[in-house]
């Protein structure tokens, strides 16, 4: 059963997903493998990162160690790479639902050390702010307008 505190947590989640899918969203199809530098992502490396680490570090957060997820988004378009991170978020979200205080501050083993699992999933949600506003970057210095965030 769960508690308030996954709630919390999941209300969060699914607000900063919402605003981050409508980022995602705004990245033309005929700008992906532009990036903004030698050693950068290109945009879609960037845009694919997003569903792909969300998928790894839930994963890693839900067994308790460390998961690799690869999405196959190679030749995606962004409206594929837009639906397949509102579905494979829906699935997660259905899956963290579930967790207990309890599951919630037990410790887990993540990125090299012991964390509990709500320290690794809010963490998500921090990850996820940070590369959209890297994507925010991006879109400008492509010349595209972002969406309003709000």
């Amino acid at each position: 059963m769960s508690c308030p505190e996954t709630e919390s947590l999941v209300r969060d989640w699914n607000r900063i997903h919402k605003q981050t899918a409508r980022v995602l969203a705004a990245a033309p199809d005929d700008k992906l493998d532009w990036k903004p530098g030698e050693k950068m992502f290109t945009l879609r490396e960037l845009v694919t990162h997003i569903p792909e680490s969300e998928a790894a570090i839930v994963r890693s957060a839900l067994s308790g160690a460390m998961q690799r997820v690869k999405l196959d988004l190679a030749g995606a378009t962004v409206a594929d790479i837009v639906s397949t991170f509102d579905s494979q978020h829906s699935e997660l979200v259905e899956e963290v639902s579930k967790l207990t205080l309890d599951q919630l501050n037990e410790k887990i083993q993540a990125f090299g050390r012991e964390m509990r699992r709500i320290v690794l999933l809010r963490g998500l949600i921090e990850h996820e702010i940070h590369h959209r506003g890297q994507l925010f970057t991006y879109l400008r210095l492509a010349g595209v307008e972002p969406p309003a965030l709000y």
